[in-house]
């Protein structure tokens, strides 16, 4: 159905992450059931780190998403969080110009078989039925609706990049009320720069100001120490060097993925969650100082049925475990129902724009080539991007 399409994309060596190269090749016509859409923005972030560090990790396999050919064996697609609009359909549960957002990739048009959901769709057939589900569900974007990603300008852009960190605040902030803070009065962030790590910081202040909390600390860079305490979100920024005080029963939201800082500080941490890597150059992944509980509850969250999911959340409770946000979005949706949930996280997400955009924390950097996404993706690698900085791709010149 249809004709073909003319596809760029960027793909990352395996061996080599910063290194990428620009691929061109034909999408083919559309078959009975799949749909066509056009990439019109997604969002780089240190989550696209995590995703390349990741690629190929048991359970995780963020490579397998959108997969190469064996001609590409020594290259991967790197997912981002994106925007598309359906340009061509052969599926009649869809029409043309409706927009949806998900996980994409840095390209310039998606094609897919597509099985229409009351909140989107989800995508499924070859891989991407022995992927995690959560990877291949798409949330309509109402033209009218609340959703901040809607529309165009600085401020959406900001928000396509942010939703991944915000979503995952308000949802870290969520499982922190279900568990009384874990025992803990202290709230530690860090890569307390990162969109993530500020979007959780801005979702727990209800907590401290509730009196659940006693602090925010943010653990940053000494060269990021000066923009992390102008967001004013934290109650103490610390450098790397410094130990996180003691008095409190700290809570570390581990961003960096560094299991050194984690080391140095268990005996102060009441509970600890490993979120990211954006430490790419830390001598060990916080994930090697996971204890047998901790890699159980991993395997358990990424794998097991929702029933196994709810008894290991009751039962098991490791000082140290990975945040999985799937699980908790299941028991949010349980609670709330999909429709409430997709409204909390949009207002989260609203509030934490406005407030970055309004007070001038975070600017905008477009890329619209593919040489200028090459030069983009190697600065999230390798860490040079500004905390100041919001990175949007748009490819959909080709």
């Amino acid at each position: 159905m249809g004709g073909s399409a003319k596809r760029v994309m960027i793909a990352t060596r395996r061996e080599d992450m910063p290194d990428t190269v620009v691929l061109r090749d034909e999408l083919p016509a559309l078959e009975a059931g799949e749909i066509r859409m056009r990439v019109d923005k997604v969002g780089l972030s240190s989550n696209n780190l995590f995703y390349a560090q990741m690629g190929d990790a048991p359970f995780l396999k963020f490579f397998a998403v959108y997969p190469l050919s064996e001609d590409h064996a020594d290259l991967a697609i790197v997912p981002a969080w994106g925007l598309a609009t359906v340009i061509e359909s052969a599926n009649p549960d869809f029409a043309v110009g409706e927009q949806f957002r998900g996980l994409l990739h840095m390209t310039n048009v998606v094609q897919m078989k597509a099985r229409r959901t009351p909140e989107g769709f989800e995508a499924f057939g070859g891989d991407r039925d022995k992927i995690n589900q959560a990877y291949n569900v798409f949330l309509w974007i109402d033209p009218e609706g609340a959703s901040p990603i809607r529309g165009s300008g600085e401020k959406s852009d900001l928000a396509m990049t942010a939703a991944p960190g915000a979503s995952s605040g308000f949802v870290l902030a969520q499982l922190l009320k279900m568990h009384d803070c874990y025992g803990g009065n202290s709230l530690v962030l860090t890569s307390a720069s990162s969109k993530l790590a500020l979007a959780t910081a801005q979702c727990v202040r209800e907590l401290r100001d509730t009196g659940a909390l006693e602090q925010i600390i943010g653990y940053t860079g000494d060269a990021n120490k000066g923009f992390v305490e102008s967001t004013g979100l934290y109650d103490q920024v610390l450098g790397y060097a410094q130990d996180l005080p003691d008095g409190l029963r700290h809570v570390l939201v581990d961003v960096a993925g560094d299991a050194a800082i984690y080391k140095r500080n268990k005996a102060r941490c009441a509970k600890a969650f490993a979120v990211g890597g954006t430490h790419s150059e830390a001598e060990a992944s916080v994930f090697t100082a996971f204890g047998p509980s901790g890699f159980l509850k991993m395997f358990i969250d990424m794998m097991a049925p929702q029933g196994i999911k709810n008894w290991a959340a009751r039962n098991l409770n490791p000082k140290l475990e990975m945040f999985f946000a799937p699980t908790v979005i299941n028991e949010l949706i349980a609670q709330w129902g999909r429709d409430e949930l997709t409204r909390r996280t949009d207002a989260a997400l609203t509030e934490f724009v406005d407030a970055a955009v309004d007070s001038g924390w975070i600017a905008v950097a477009r890329s619209e080539t593919p040489e200028a996404a090459q030069a983009a993706y190697r600065r999230i690698v390798e860490g040079k991007v500004p905390p100041a900085e919001a990175v949007i791709l748009t490819l959909a010149g080709g």
